[in-house]
């Protein structure tokens, strides 16, 4: 069974950004890694301490492909240039 991997964790445009990778034991490398991206919205503050239900706005991306990575970036508000340097983050 497979788990997910921090490969990235910093801050981004002050925005809070968290890049993880899916790893398993039978990885299918003809489609690339499987990646996901947490990122805090603008302005966001430390997280308060709450229970998980708790609601943090966080932003999850859960790209098909990595190419499609750069674009969803995008489309959430990151600079051109701030989504080539997370996506230069996944490992190959």
């Amino acid at each position: 069974m497979g788990e997910w991997k921090t490969v990235y964790e910093d801050e981004v445009e002050e925005r809070s950004v968290t890049l993880k990778v899916y790893g398993s034991e039978d990885d299918e490398e003809d489609d690339g890694p499987v990646v996901r991206v947490t990122v805090a919205p603008i302005g966001a503050g430390p997280k308060p301490a709450a229970g998980p239900d708790a609601d943090d706005n966080s932003i999850t991306l859960d790209p098909d492909a990595v190419e499609d990575l750069e674009e969803e970036l995008l489309e959430i508000g990151f600079s051109p240039e701030a989504a080539r340097w997370i996506v230069s983050k996944v490992p190959e």
